[in-house]
């Protein structure tokens, strides 16, 4: 038989096990995005020493460092953008590559630093800031979702060609789905310096 106290701490533990989760799962999401924060405000500092050699690493041992600036005037939105698309590398800001013959592929968490890509509009004009201070503008031609089983970004395409690329759908739960929102954009004419 089963007394009422016996039901009363069932309850109580039940209840501090699903608190427990809970605060799981947000100090995992702060992590995620407070170390997206400060990467980005350590980057700042790293980018704000840049020459014409390039930036200086935001931290001793740093994977990676400032490689660009991208802002996108009509989203009063500016990121600073990291070397390499690797996943380590992404927590800190959106990643760079550039292919062989010029098609220059920045990728982001969906839920960080790309979660704009879904407001990016046809003819949106994107600045891409190189650390000497030469600025490419590009503008945005279309938006698409591909699945990455089937579909490969190709980085050998002839450029000059600029592809944002972030998992889909931008609100999703869980991480790490097949889909991606891929923006393309191309130089916008007589603009680039």
């Amino acid at each position: 038989m089963i007394k009422a106290s016996d039901n009363n701490l069932l309850s109580r533990l039940l209840i501090a096990s699903l608190l427990l989760a809970a605060f799981s799962q947000l100090a995992q999401f702060g992590w995620i995005h407070g170390k997206g924060l400060v990467g980005q405000w350590l980057m700042a500092s790293a980018w704000a020493e840049s020459d014409e050699d390039g930036a200086a690493s935001p931290w001793p041992g740093a994977r990676t460092r400032p490689a660009a600036r991208l802002f996108v005037p009509e989203l009063e939105l500016d990121r600073l953008v990291v070397e390499g698309v690797q996943t380590p590398n992404l927590a800190w800001g959106p990643g760079i590559e550039t292919g062989p013959n010029g098609h220059v592929l920045i990728a982001a968490h969906r839920d960080t630093h790309f979660r704009f890509l879904g407001d990016l509009e046809r003819g949106h004009r994107i600045e891409l800031e190189q650390p000497a201070g030469v600025i490419r503008n590009w503008r945005v031609q279309e938006s698409r979702i591909v699945d990455s089983r089937t579909t490969r970004l190709d980085m050998n395409a002839r450029g000059p060609l600029l592809t944002l690329v972030t998992c889909w759908p931008l609100d999703a739960i869980d991480a790490g789905g097949p889909l991606r929102l891929v923006v393309s954009a191309v130089p916008s004419e007589g603009e680039n310096s």
